[in-house]
Protein backbone atom coordinates (compact mmCIF):
# COMPACT_ATOMS: atom_id res chain seq x y z
CA UNK A 1 0.00 0.00 0.00
CA UNK A 2 3.16 2.14 1.02
CA UNK A 3 4.14 2.23 -2.95
CA UNK A 4 0.32 2.82 -3.77
CA UNK A 5 0.59 6.28 -1.95
CA UNK A 6 3.99 7.39 -2.87
CA UNK A 7 3.05 6.90 -7.16
CA UNK A 8 -0.01 8.15 -6.13
CA UNK A 9 1.67 11.63 -4.88
CA UNK A 10 4.40 11.56 -7.33
CA UNK A 11 1.76 11.27 -9.94
CA UNK A 12 -0.64 14.68 -8.47
CA UNK A 13 2.45 16.32 -8.01
CA UNK A 14 3.34 15.90 -12.21
CA UNK A 15 -0.07 16.89 -12.89
CA UNK A 16 0.20 19.93 -10.58
CA UNK A 17 3.47 21.48 -12.06
CA UNK A 18 2.16 20.74 -16.07
CA UNK A 19 -0.87 22.61 -15.30
CA UNK A 20 1.21 25.40 -13.51
CA UNK A 21 3.48 25.64 -16.70
CA UNK A 22 0.52 25.26 -18.90
CA UNK A 23 -0.86 28.79 -17.93
CA UNK A 24 3.13 30.31 -18.48
CA UNK A 25 3.56 32.93 -21.28
CA UNK A 26 6.75 33.59 -22.81
CA UNK A 27 6.97 36.72 -24.51
CA UNK A 28 10.04 37.95 -26.64
CA UNK A 29 11.46 41.27 -24.55
CA UNK A 30 12.26 43.45 -27.72
CA UNK A 31 11.12 46.94 -27.72
CA UNK A 32 11.99 50.15 -27.21
CA UNK A 33 11.27 52.53 -23.96
CA UNK A 34 11.05 55.95 -23.78
CA UNK A 35 11.36 58.84 -21.65
CA UNK A 36 13.42 61.60 -20.01
CA UNK A 37 16.33 60.89 -17.61
CA UNK A 38 16.74 63.02 -14.24
CA UNK A 39 20.76 62.20 -13.63
CA UNK A 40 22.73 63.93 -11.36
CA UNK A 41 26.63 63.74 -12.24
CA UNK A 42 29.39 64.32 -9.40
CA UNK A 43 32.21 64.86 -11.33
CA UNK A 44 35.66 63.65 -9.79
CA UNK A 45 38.16 64.35 -12.46
CA UNK A 46 38.83 63.77 -16.28
CA UNK A 47 36.80 60.95 -17.30
CA UNK A 48 35.86 59.92 -13.71
CA UNK A 49 32.12 60.13 -12.54
CA UNK A 50 29.67 59.33 -10.48
CA UNK A 51 26.13 59.22 -12.24
CA UNK A 52 22.83 59.05 -9.38
CA UNK A 53 20.53 57.56 -12.09
CA UNK A 54 16.85 58.46 -12.87
CA UNK A 55 15.04 57.72 -15.47
CA UNK A 56 11.28 57.64 -16.19
CA UNK A 57 9.03 55.89 -18.99
CA UNK A 58 6.74 57.39 -20.62
CA UNK A 59 5.69 54.70 -22.83
CA UNK A 60 7.29 51.58 -24.78
CA UNK A 61 7.52 50.54 -27.95
CA UNK A 62 6.20 46.79 -28.22
CA UNK A 63 4.45 44.47 -30.04
CA UNK A 64 0.87 44.18 -28.88
CA UNK A 65 0.28 41.45 -26.25
CA UNK A 66 3.64 42.29 -24.60
CA UNK A 67 3.65 42.41 -21.00
CA UNK A 68 5.39 46.20 -20.81
CA UNK A 69 2.29 47.04 -23.25
CA UNK A 70 0.86 50.68 -22.26
CA UNK A 71 3.59 50.74 -18.99
CA UNK A 72 5.05 53.12 -17.83
CA UNK A 73 7.41 54.04 -14.30
CA UNK A 74 10.52 54.82 -13.28
CA UNK A 75 14.14 53.27 -13.17
CA UNK A 76 17.24 54.67 -10.05
CA UNK A 77 20.47 53.68 -9.54
CA UNK A 78 24.16 54.25 -9.52
CA UNK A 79 27.02 54.43 -12.03
CA UNK A 80 30.73 54.94 -11.60
CA UNK A 81 32.14 55.82 -14.93
CA UNK A 82 36.38 55.72 -14.96
CA UNK A 83 37.59 56.63 -18.40
CA UNK A 84 35.73 54.06 -20.79
CA UNK A 85 34.64 51.52 -18.18
CA UNK A 86 31.57 51.82 -15.89
CA UNK A 87 30.02 49.75 -13.88
CA UNK A 88 26.74 49.94 -11.68
CA UNK A 89 23.25 48.71 -10.60
CA UNK A 90 20.08 50.12 -9.97
CA UNK A 91 16.10 49.15 -10.09
CA UNK A 92 12.71 49.86 -11.82
CA UNK A 93 9.41 49.98 -11.36
CA UNK A 94 7.07 49.96 -13.58
CA UNK A 95 2.83 50.36 -13.60
CA UNK A 96 1.62 48.26 -16.15
CA UNK A 97 -1.43 48.20 -17.98
CA UNK A 98 -3.17 45.51 -16.51
CA UNK A 99 -2.67 47.74 -13.36
CA UNK A 100 0.16 45.38 -11.80
CA UNK A 101 3.80 46.37 -10.56
CA UNK A 102 6.45 45.08 -12.79
CA UNK A 103 10.62 45.42 -10.87
CA UNK A 104 13.72 44.56 -12.87
CA UNK A 105 16.77 44.85 -11.70
CA UNK A 106 19.37 46.19 -14.17
CA UNK A 107 23.36 46.43 -14.22
CA UNK A 108 25.71 48.56 -16.75
CA UNK A 109 28.28 46.77 -18.50
CA UNK A 110 29.56 49.23 -21.02
CA UNK A 111 29.56 52.18 -23.38
CA UNK A 112 28.20 51.73 -27.05
CA UNK A 113 29.93 52.72 -30.29
CA UNK A 114 26.97 54.98 -30.16
CA UNK A 115 27.84 56.41 -26.76
CA UNK A 116 24.55 54.52 -25.13
CA UNK A 117 24.90 52.83 -21.77
CA UNK A 118 24.66 49.02 -22.64
CA UNK A 119 23.88 45.92 -19.80
CA UNK A 120 21.98 43.24 -18.72
CA UNK A 121 18.54 43.61 -17.01
CA UNK A 122 16.74 40.45 -15.28
CA UNK A 123 12.91 40.39 -14.02
CA UNK A 124 13.04 40.74 -10.46
CA UNK A 125 9.00 40.11 -9.72
CA UNK A 126 6.19 43.34 -9.03
CA UNK A 127 2.30 42.20 -8.63
CA UNK A 128 0.04 39.87 -9.59
CA UNK A 129 1.36 37.88 -12.61
CA UNK A 130 4.51 39.32 -12.44
CA UNK A 131 5.29 38.20 -8.63
CA UNK A 132 6.49 34.48 -10.23
CA UNK A 133 7.25 35.99 -13.34
CA UNK A 134 10.74 35.38 -14.66
CA UNK A 135 13.05 37.10 -17.39
CA UNK A 136 16.36 38.58 -18.63
CA UNK A 137 17.85 40.26 -22.03
CA UNK A 138 20.46 43.19 -22.54
CA UNK A 139 19.79 47.13 -23.00
CA UNK A 140 21.26 49.75 -24.69
CA UNK A 141 19.87 53.17 -23.65
CA UNK A 142 20.65 56.59 -25.69
CA UNK A 143 20.21 59.62 -24.66
CA UNK A 144 20.54 63.00 -26.35
CA UNK A 145 22.39 65.21 -23.89
CA UNK A 146 20.47 68.57 -25.26
CA UNK A 147 16.86 67.12 -24.62
CA UNK A 148 17.11 64.42 -21.69
CA UNK A 149 14.96 62.15 -23.82
CA UNK A 150 16.31 58.42 -23.84
CA UNK A 151 15.39 55.48 -25.97
CA UNK A 152 16.41 52.32 -23.97
CA UNK A 153 16.29 49.37 -26.42
CA UNK A 154 15.53 46.32 -24.75
CA UNK A 155 16.26 42.31 -26.03
CA UNK A 156 15.33 39.04 -23.81
CA UNK A 157 12.20 37.01 -22.88
CA UNK A 158 10.13 37.25 -19.99
CA UNK A 159 7.90 34.65 -18.84
CA UNK A 160 4.61 35.57 -17.00
CA UNK A 161 2.68 33.23 -14.86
Amino acid sequence: MHKFFQTTAVTIFAIGLSAASADAETHDAAGKGMGENANEVYGISDGHAVVKTQTNYDSFEVAAGHPLEGASGACFGALLVNGAGVSGTGNCVFDTASGEKAVMSWTATGFGSDGALTGDWTVSGGTGGWASATGSGAFSSLTDPDTKKFVNTISGSITIE
